[in-house]
């Protein structure tokens, strides 16, 4: 399989302090799938066979019930070159003092980037506040730092409030930390989820109809169970055609060299899966599209759940298929530009504005 990746993501455990409701993986203090602590340091060491990957990712679950093995593990990872990054809930960040000592052990390791999730259902397991003591503490040690709020009709998360503190809007206004608004996905929750007309009339307007999706064949993730995914998404281990192969007897890159081209994660990587589903439909009027799919990753899930899509696209594969695969390929050969991590801090930090966010917040939470 020709990939060339810039991010590998270790999903390192399905532990997590937090039980979101529709969490992606089902996580939660009981669920204890992790990958041996050993094999972690063996796929760092893997990575650098892919001269490609610069950044590695450390997710769960919560990673940072590793204790002090992340330190290790970050240590290692920035040893062998890598930029390395972190996602979290925040439990850990009692106080800004706390947060500010545990992220100077990970700073003196290597941490180059952080992210922070919170909402409402984050929220119901850990204080807000503990998300922006332990953002601050990033952004004042000069990392590229993100939090993502989750996003849907039913939220009641104090938005407003969790942006007014005047630390962290102070981080926010200088651009030194990005705030994101994501939608929440359904996964096997309890609770109700869903979003307003004007957001999904606002998603709509947003999408481009060939918007690619930056993660597919760029983002390769190891999971608890130690298979490899083509994709880093929220359904990934759910979406059978993601799965490329276990890493139990075999490393990374022989996977990756014994796994064939595949033109649908090629098609979805370069124009999205709308572009599938619209062109199936073209055949198949039957097949609908996705219905409060505010996250491309719905919208992809739909598209590879759907037998209909499946059959009309190998039944009827686009006319433009060998001009997809040629620009695909000729990616590949295009040297990747030495991008100084300074750019890459600035590009991340490039979040919407106070307002807008203010604004889409308002259109997604209030019942249209």
């Amino acid at each position: 399989m020709l990939v060339t990746p810039h991010t590998l993501s270790l999903i390192t455990t399905h532990r997590c302090t937090a039980a979101c409701d529709h969490c992606c993986f089902s996580c939660s203090p009981t669920v204890l799938d992790h990958i041996p602590i050993p094999n972690l340091y063996r796929y760092i060491r893997e990575a650098t066979e892919i001269p490609s990957i610069k950044v590695v990712v450390f997710t769960g679950g919560e990673c940072f019930l590793l204790g002090k093995e992340l330190d290790n593990l970050m240590k290692s990872a920035s040893e062998f070159g890598f930029y390395t990054r972190f996602v979290s809930n925040g439990y850990w960040a009692t106080s800004p003092e706390i947060a500010r000592r545990r992220i100077e052990k990970l700073v003196s390791c290597g941490l180059t980037e952080a992210n922070f999730s919170t909402g409402d259902q984050h929220a119901a397991y850990v204080k807000p506040e503990y998300v922006r003591n332990g953002a601050v503490a990033c952004a004042d040690m000069g990392l590229t730092t993100v939090v993502t709020v989750e996003l849907f009709r039913e939220s009641t998360f104090p938005f407003e409030e969790f942006i007014s503190e005047p630390r962290f809007k102070a981080h926010l206004e200088s651009g030194m930390l990005a705030l994101k608004l994501a939608p929440w996905m359904k996964f096997k929750g309890k609770g109700p989820l869903s979003f307003t007309n004007k957001y999904m009339e606002f998603v709509e307007q947003a999408r481009s109809p060939d918007n690619g999706c930056y993660t597919s064949l760029k983002v390769l993730a190891i999971s608890p169970r130690q298979q490899l995914f083509a994709c880093c998404g929220l359904p990934v281990e759910d979406i059978e055609e993601m799965h490329l192969g276990s890493l139990l007897s075999a490393s990374i890159k022989q996977v990756l060299s014994r796994t064939p081209d595949d033109f649908v994660k090629i098609w979805v990587h370069l124009h999205g899966p709308d572009a599938v589903i619209r062109y199936a439909q073209k055949f198949d009027p039957t097949i609908p599209f996705p219905k409060n799919a505010a996250h491309i990753c719905d919208a992809c899930r739909f598209m590879y759940h759907d037998k209909r899509i499946k059959k009309v696209v190998m039944e009827n594969p686009p006319p433009n298929m060998m001009e997809i695969m040629n620009v695909y390929f000729q990616s590949l050969m295009i040297p990747p530009r030495d991008v100084k991590h300074s750019d890459a801090v600035h590009l991340a930090r490039l979040g919407d504005s106070l307002p807008k966010l203010r604004a889409t917040h308002k259109l997604a939470t209030c019942n249209a």
